[in-house]
Formats: C-alpha cells, structure tokens, sequence
C-alpha cells in the first residue's frame, strides 16, 4: 500500500493522529492512509506489517506532542533513545530510504534539538514542520493537506478518479455485466472516434475541452474509458471523474506535473465539477508544461453549457467556447451486426455457460440495447429461465433481475414484502443519484419514514440493494440508466406515493432537481411517466416551478417534459408578476422552452382579459351605448391575438390560427417574428448582464 504513513505516540497522540488521519481520508481516500490502530486488522503481526506499510509508504506523517521526548520510567532515559521505541525505528526507516517526513508540531510543542535526538533520527530536527493548532485546525489541517499534496502529488488521483471496480460479484442482478466499467464486452465499432480523441488529446494546445454527445446507451463512457486506458498506458493521468469528488480536490491536479485527462460524466447534472476543473485546468496551464484535456460526456449540447460558456472568468469561458458544433462528437448509434455475436460470447463467458449465436437483430438499436439482449440470450441458453415476453430488451433483462432479487431475499430468509422495500428504496436511489457516500447517507436516514419501516430493517434492505447492484457506495442508483428508468416506471406504477415525498419539505432542493431531471430523462421512452411528472408538479408547483426551465435546459429531448409541465401550468392561477418572473428565466434560444413561453404567455394574456372582464362587471370600466355588438367582435379579435402570439411563441401548441386549414400568417413570416422576438430578448438579456 502506497501513500501517507502516520506516525505518533500511542499514549500521548493518539486521539490528535486519529483526527489528522481522518482528515487524510477524507481528502486521499482509506487506502492511502496508514495509521496501526485503524489500517492493521486483528491477528495481524505487528512489526512485518509496520515494516510492509513503511516500505509501500510515498511521505511520513510524525505527531510531535509535548511528550515527544518524555522519559521511559524503566530506563529514566528518553523514550526516543529505546531499542524498540517504534516512533524512532519508523523515522528512521524513513529518511534512511528517502522518503519524506513531514513533523508535526501540535500546539505550542517546539521542535527536537540536533543534540537532543539518536544519530539515527538526527536529521529530523531539520525538517521544516508544520504547526496544528486546535484554535485553527481546519487552517492547519488544510497547509498539511497541501503539503503533502506538493511532496506527492499522486495522492490526489484516487479521490478525482472513480476507481476500476471488483470482480463481478456472482450474486449481484445479471444487469452489473452491462455497465460500460466492467468492459465484459470488447470494445468494437468506435475505432474511428477512438482514434480522432486520441488526436485531439495529443495535439500541441496546452488545453483543450471536447464533449462528446449521444443517447443513453449509446457508448459514450465505454469510449471515454478506452480512451483513459489508452492514455494512461502512455503516462497519462487519466480517468473519469468522482462524483464525490470535491472542488478542492479537482483544483489541486494543477500540483501533478503529468498530462491529464479528466472526464466529466453524466455532465449535465454536473456542472459544479466542471467549473472547478475548469479553474484547476487554468492553474496547471500557468504553471506547468504538461497539457490539459477536459473530456465531457452529456446527452446533449443544450443551454446546461450557457453559464459556463459565458462565465466572468475568461479562462474558463474559453475553455467551453470551444465544445460548440466544432467541439462536439455525437455518437451515433451502431448496427447490431457489429456487436452482437461477440456480445453474446463474452457474456456467457462471464455467466461461465455456453451459448449458441442467434442471428442478430434487425432494428437500429443502440449499443446498450444490442448488448441487453445478447445478454438475455446468454442467461436464457445458461438456463436462468425463459425471458419475459417483450420485444424490449431492458424490460426482459429487468425480469432477470427481479428473478435474481427474489433468489437472495429467500436465501437470506427475507419476506415477500422485502421485494416491494428493495424497489422502491432503488427507486429513490436513482431518481435522487447520491454522489457521494455523504449523500447517500442522508437519503438511507430518511427512508424509515418513507417505508414506515424500522430502521433496522431499512438498513438491511440497503444492505442488500448494495450487494445486487453495488456502486461507490452503498446506495447508488441503479445503472446503466435507461435500465434504471425501466425501474422507476415499474415502482411510480406500483407506488405512486414516491411523487409527494419527492416535493416534501424533508427533500433537499439539488435531489428534487436532479429527480426532475432523471424523470425528464425517461419520459420520451416511458409515457406512462407523465402522469408522474405532472403529479409532482400539481403536488408542490410553487417549489417544482423554479427548476422546470434548469431541466429542460439538459434534456436531450425535452419535447414530452415540457408539454407535461406546460399543461399543469397553464391551470395555475398566475399573478402577472409572477408570470413575467418565469417568463424572465426561460431561455430565449432553445426550442424546448417553446412549451412553457406558449403556456405562460397564454397564463398572461388570460389574467390580462381577467382583468379587463373583472373591472367591466365592477363598472370600472363601461360600454358606450350601442357599441355592444362591436365589444364582441373586439373579445373574438381579443382571442384570435391570444391565438397568434401563443402559436408564434410555441409553434406546435395548435393554436396558430387557421383560415380554410392554413395558417393566416404563413410560416416564413411567421419565422421572422420569432427571430425578431428572441433576437429583442437577447439584447435585453445582454444589458442586464452588463448592469
């Protein structure tokens, strides 16, 4: 085990070692901090696995207390002199074989003397040392991070990157082998993309962002990770990026004097991530020769990317100027002949059965979905039961799943109900998409009152979810997603409950967001899902409403989302401020909001002619005698205007008007207003920022 070895005094230090060594942790992970009391398991031998741990070791971390020095009642000499005082032998082996020590001096301890320490250990009272201070130990504990992150600057990749996965565990769901990080699969049909990223990684510029786009399933991150290992393999740093890992950690790669390939997955819900990179990318660029690369892996190239593109800092807009129209790589879908039959071999080399190659399909499905039925092929023939009955391949590979959920609650003595408990508490898992283990902690501690279960028994069945679809921690949503939108549409049918606890007060605003979008996500392929969408929106609109033009802005195919959205919207009875609010947020370029301007601008005009109506029955406002004929052809006028700036605003609302079935503004015309429109939106968008 390589990485940071600290050292102290058991009797004197012990409860300050702990805390430096769980701040170690948090920032370098567990397994690159050695401290004996918590990194040496029972009935291990003392000395050899000192010995190992030191010889592994990259710096030396030595607790310097105020009894440092102190005396061995036994011998009346300092403790540090003794043959087997192990703070001794431990710096020692240290400085004999060149590897770093950092002191640390603890409150108003002063540091050893020449004289005052054995031949062996003398250089030690040389070494410039760190102060930790209680007063100021978040400042402190901080400076050592970051020493230590200068003396070894590798310590900082475990905790950027996701790290490569286990084994594939036999009694996880059969849908773990389609994950693209299991690579059971060899990687084909993406050689040309391969090889125009290797490229653009390899060029002269000193950095450099390039997104790569597709549809869920559709190979992205498989490419993104042979691109890592191809990298990585010629001295790269290269990897995807932690969803847990924080800002500080992402800025300090400016410290690693190695080319670096960070890769941003799933960016859309990422963008926190992406603007630290993007300053760590700025420090690095400063100050070291070795070039940058930001690879960034959404759904779409859609107004997610706006505030990055136009942030103040002109170092980090370039950076994403460039992942426009010439930046960007789609990918497309492959042909099933390209993958299938080797997908059906590897697969059952996995399950360890054999399998006969079937011919390949016909339809132009994406990779995920070539690849999910050459898997159900390979369960079906290595006798884990027929498939269900579905021309999709997700929905009978879910049913394999659900088989093999049911064969562990049984060997586990589980009850039946237990299945109900592990969907849904999945369900939430992948609505909500915990980053990190932090975050899913606190979901795992608001799902006994979801469940009205004890917490006991909530934590088993979250035991138990981690085993059959295990992740970075132990409740991760479930993946690939499109598998896991298959899941949220079965248990939202079974459960529709799920809907108000999302909007409650107990739920943070970022997983509400996020769930919104995973549900914007799986709309388009899962229709049956608007009744959720709207559900949630008509639960909490006030809440829901902030978010709506967010998560329009990082769907690939917002279309279904917005209609859903629009329609509970436009029943609300608005107050005008607030209208011209949200009218205010959409954002003026993309299509998707078409919806929800159409629906606002309607909401608008309609609480306009409220008002008029209102104040004409309160006699505010009165009819000249004999004009009451021409009041209605105004109100018909009134409505057919209502008509026309609704169907410029949302083109296929249906209520562009008509004469003899044609539009009596024709669709040229009708082009240029909205161009003109938008083009006065931005104008006003452009001054306000500048204000």
């Amino acid at each position: 085990m390589a990485g940071v070895f600290v050292n102290y005094r058991v009797n004197e230090t012990s409860y300050v070692a702990a805390g430096i060594t769980g701040v170690l942790i948090d920032n370098f992970t567990a397994d690159l901090v050695f401290r004996d009391a918590v990194s040496m398991k029972a009935g291990e031998h003392y000395p050899s696995t000192i010995r190992a741990a030191l010889h592994d070791a990259d710096v030396l971390v030595a607790v310097v207390g105020p009894e440092w020095m102190q005396e061995d009642p036994g011998t009346g000499r300092p403790r540090i002199e003794g043959e087997r005082d192990w703070v001794r032998l431990e710096i020692a082996y240290a400085l004999e074989n060149g590897i770093p020590v950092v002191p640390v001096l603890l409150q108003d301890t002063r540091s050893p003397r020449h004289a005052e320490l054995p031949e062996s250990i003398r250089a030690f009272a040389s070494l410039q040392a760190e102060r930790l201070n209680h007063r100021q130990w978040a400042d402190d504990t901080a400076r050592l991070v970051q020493r230590l992150v200068n003396l070894v600057p590798s310590l900082v990749v475990p905790r950027l990157f996701v790290q490569p996965p286990a084994e594939p565990d036999p009694n996880a769901s059969p849908s773990t082998l389609l994950r693209p990080e299991q690579r059971v699969v060899p990687f084909s049909g993406r050689e040309r993309e391969l090889a125009d990223l290797t490229a653009w990684a390899t060029d002269s510029a000193a950095n450099s962002t390039r997104l790569v786009v597709g549809a869920a399933g559709s190979g992205r991150k498989r490419l993104a990770l042979e691109l890592c290992h191809r990298l990585a393999n010629a001295g790269w740093l290269a990897g995807v990026v932690d969803g847990e890992a924080p800002a500080a950690q992402i800025r300090r790669t400016s410290a690693i004097d190695k080319p670096l390939l960070a890769v941003v997955d799933d960016a859309e819900l990422r963008s926190h991530q992406l603007l630290a990179l993007a300053e760590a990318v700025s420090a690095r660029t400063a100050t070291l020769d070795a070039p940058s690369r930001l690879l960034i892996l959404g759904r779409s190239d859609g107004a997610w990317l706006r505030p990055l593109r136009e942030h103040a800092d002109e170092r980090v807009a370039a950076l994403f100027r460039p992942t426009g129209r010439a930046g960007t790589m789609t990918v497309e879908p492959l042909t099933p002949h390209t993958s299938f039959a080797s997908a059906v071999e590897a697969f059952a080399d996995a399950l360890g059965v054999t399998a006969d190659v079937p011919s390949p399909p016909e339809t132009n499905a994406t990779t995920l979905e070539v690849h999910a039925l050459a898997l159900c092929t390979a369960l079906a023939q290595g006798g884990f039961g027929p498939p269900e009955d579905t021309d999709d391949p997700l929905v009978a590979l879910r049913g394999y799943d659900l088989a093999q959920w049911r064969r562990r609650i049984s060997a586990e003595g589980g009850a039946e109900d237990d299945l109900a408990a592990l969907a849904v508490i999945g369900t939430f898992a992948t609505l909500c998409v915990p980053t990190s283990a932090d975050q899913a902690e606190a979901l795992a501690t608001r799902l006994p009152d979801i469940l009205a279960q004890a917490p006991m028994d909530v934590r088993r069945h979250v035991e138990r979810w981690s085993r059959l679809h295990p992740g970075p921690h132990q409740l991760s949503a479930l993946s690939p997603a499109p598998l896991g939108a298959v899941l949220i549409a079965d248990t939202l049918a079974d459960h529709p409950w799920i809907i108000p606890v999302l909007v409650g007060s107990s739920f943070p605003d970022d997983w509400l967001a996020t769930a919104l979008t995973t549900l914007g996500r799986a709309l388009p392929d899962h229709p049956r899902l608007r009744e959720h969408v709207t559900s949630l929106f008509h639960a909490n609109p006030r809440r829901v409403e902030p978010f709506v033009s967010a998560v329009i802005g990082r769907l690939e195919d917002p279309e279904p989302f917005a209609r859903a959205v629009a329609a509970e919207m436009g029943k609300l009875d608005w107050q005008i401020p607030d209208l011209v609010s949200i009218m205010g947020k959409i954002s003026v370029d993309e299509g998707g909001h078409d919806a929800i301007r159409g629906a606002m601008m309607d909401a608008f005009l309609g609480a306009a002619k409220k008002f008029t109506a209102q104040a004409q029955a309160h006699g505010d406002i009165k009819t000249p005698p004999g004009m009451e004929p021409f009041q209605k052809v105004v109100d018909n006028l009134t409505t057919l205007f209502q008509d026309f700036v609704v169907g410029a605003l949302d083109p296929k609302s249906g209520r562009t008007p008509t004469v003899d079935g044609k539009p009596i503004v024709p669709e040229g015309p009708m082009t240029v207003l909205r161009d003109l429109y938008f083009g006065h939106q931005r104008e006003k968008r452009k001054e306000k920022e500048q204000d």
